[in-house]
């Protein structure tokens, strides 16, 4: 086990794809993420992850949040969107650094995010529940998108 050490959460851009905002987070274990060719693979396959269906299938608003995190093993990409109104939906992949192309599923067999990939589902969670869940009948999409989250933890 090796000891805590902060890494850098940083909110990069609200991105539209297809039909869908996604606001796109980083995390890196490093002064930075330095990672852009990862970053635009990462981005390159939304469009594909964003059709992933589960045994829930519940409706959704066509709003979710990427976190890319380049992480000790390898560049781990976490795609989510809210269904059923209050139920997160989340795909997790990993890339190793020396194939930015290829994208390996690695959740449905238990695993869930790291501790710092939770700092920014925390922050989204009580986003959406501020904006959106507390605000019915008119929830506030575009406060919800533009409540955004950056910091070192």
């Amino acid at each position: 086990m090796t000891n805590y050490k902060p890494r850098k959460i940083k909110f990069e851009e609200l991105c539209m794809v297809n039909d869908w905002q996604i606001k796109i987070y980083t995390i890196s274990k490093n002064d930075a993420f330095n990672h852009q060719d990862l970053y635009k693979s990462t981005k390159a396959q939304l469009s594909q992850w964003l059709e992933l269906k589960n045994s829930f299938n519940s409706a959704h608003n066509n709003i979710g949040f990427l976190i890319i995190h380049a992480g000790t093993e390898g560049v781990f990409s976490l795609i989510n969107w809210w269904v059923g109104n209050n139920m997160l939906n989340t795909h997790i992949f990993m890339t190793k650094y020396d194939t930015p192309n290829t994208f390996i599923k690695i959740s449905g067999d238990g695993l869930a995010p790291c501790i710092w990939e939770l700092e920014i589902i925390n922050h989204e969670r009580l986003a959406w529940t501020s904006h959106i869940l507390k605000q019915v009948p008119k929830p506030d999409y575009n406060a919800y998108l533009n409540a955004t989250f950056s910091k070192e933890l």
